[in-house]
């Protein structure tokens, strides 16, 4: 009886073949397994057969998703400008499985499997010679982690992944992707407004200018289940890292509210800070978060973030910034929902004592639902003020400008 519906099964699946390959195949012919073109429908199948993706087991669930983020990024650095083919890092091409399992009523386990594939990164790209390459083919371990919940208990997480700060600086309920941190431009360099010389590696756009957001790490991750819209984060990373987070979200009324804050206490070898020439490897503390409004009817938003870091055992004024953008998301187009915004942010002490960074943009974002795509452009200004050498002598910089033109498909 197991042969007979086995070889049911495979007759179905050599007519259901012949009809994705334009072949009629009856019953009877799909019996047939050794002449004519079925013959040949028969080694295709099997070679489907060979090569389809099976699940390890049936108890654990797999899933496959991911994206693909391609755009042209130009830039104009007061003297130099150029454009290159980049990855953009703000979410960047990548491809994830993730899957769970029941352990019994109320309790659950799962993993997540992630990797970011950028052969040039947008926050990599800079003017200097083989610049456009970047971190050229580059494939990054994003998520590689292990978790247990419980219903009432909350969750503890395993591996490598967001530590609990990660992405607290960032939140914005418009789908405009694009938040506090720079994401792109990065490591472009500034150039001296006298000479018109680039003023090196030391003095890149993330060296005046940074949104202190946590990040991703081998840590151990606990999350509270949600209390009244409120989730309370702590990670511990095995080199001296901790930190906790609050975050909340609750709609009420026609009314969404998204925000979080976020502790860092850094004691990592790998986390160099320069100020003022000094480079000091270890214990600083960073304190900082986001709120994003949005009235739901007519999707207009607000998002806001601030954050400042202090450096133990450095003489040095404490870095702070803040990041505001307004827009609005909303179906104006059948295809999908439309966001336009403009932003603004102030970054300051984060090359030297007194360093400013100023940015101001706008951009929009189209969503073609039955695509799965969103089309977007972006456009960013900079400008810079009491930058120092590494002597304490003021130069003055170059402004710099950023346009971004790309798109992103999800699968």
């Amino acid at each position: 009886m197991i042969g007979g519906i086995m070889n049911t099964s495979r007759l179905a699946l050599v007519a259901a073949a012949g009809v994705l390959l334009g072949v009629a195949v009856t019953p009877a012919k799909a019996a047939d397994l050794g002449g004519g073109c079925c013959g040949d429908l028969e080694e295709r199948v099997a070679e489907l057969e060979a090569t389809t993706a099976r699940k390890g087991n049936r108890v654990v669930s797999l899933q496959v998703y991911g994206q693909v983020n391609k755009a042209l990024l130009i830039f104009d650095d007061g003297v130099d400008s150029d454009a290159f083919i980049v990855d953009n890092d703000a979410s960047g091409s990548r491809l994830g499985f993730t899957g769970k399992a029941t352990i019994k009523p109320g309790w659950t386990a799962g993993y997540l499997l992630e990797f970011d594939y950028q052969d040039s990164a947008s926050d990599k790209v800079s003017q200097v010679p083989n610049g456009d390459e970047g971190n050229d083919n580059e494939i990054v371990i994003r998520y590689n982690n292990f978790y247990i919940e419980s219903e009432k208990l909350g969750r503890i997480t395993l591996g490598q992944g967001s530590t609990a700060a990660d992405g607290a600086n960032e939140v914005v309920l418009g789908n405009s992707i694009k938040n506090s941190d720079l994401h792109h431009g990065s490591s472009l360099q500034l150039r001296n407004s006298a000479t018109g010389a680039l003023l090196g590696t030391a003095f890149e756009l993330k060296d005046v200018a940074g949104n202190l957001d946590g990040g991703r790490d081998d840590v151990v991750r606990y999350d509270s289940p949600s209390i009244y819209g409120f989730i309370v984060s702590a990670s511990w990373g095995d080199n001296d890292y901790a930190d906790v987070a609050l975050r909340f979200k609750k709609e009420f009324n026609s009314v969404r509210i998204a925000a979080a804050i976020a502790y860092q206490w850094d004691n990592t070898n790998d986390s160099n800070v320069t100020i003022n020439g000094v480079t000091n490897a270890n214990d600083f503390e960073v304190l900082s978060g986001s709120v994003s409004v949005q009235h739901i009817p007519t999707g207009i938003y607000a998002a806001f973030a601030a954050g400042e870091r202090e450096i133990k055992d450095l003489n040095a004024d404490n870095a702070t910034f803040w990041y505001t953008q307004i827009g609005i998301e909303k179906k104006f187009l059948p295809y999908g929902s439309t966001t336009a915004y403009v932003d603004y942010g102030k970054y300051s002490n984060f090359l030297n004592d007194d360093s400013e960074a100023e940015r101001w943009g706008l951009g929009v974002v189209q969503k073609f639902d039955s695509a799965a795509l969103e089309v977007y452009a972006q456009a960013t200004f900079w400008s810079f003020d009491g930058v120092e050498n590494a002597a304490g002598a003021a130069i003055d910089v170059e402004d710099l400008s950023t346009v971004m033109i790309g798109s992103r498909l999800k699968f």
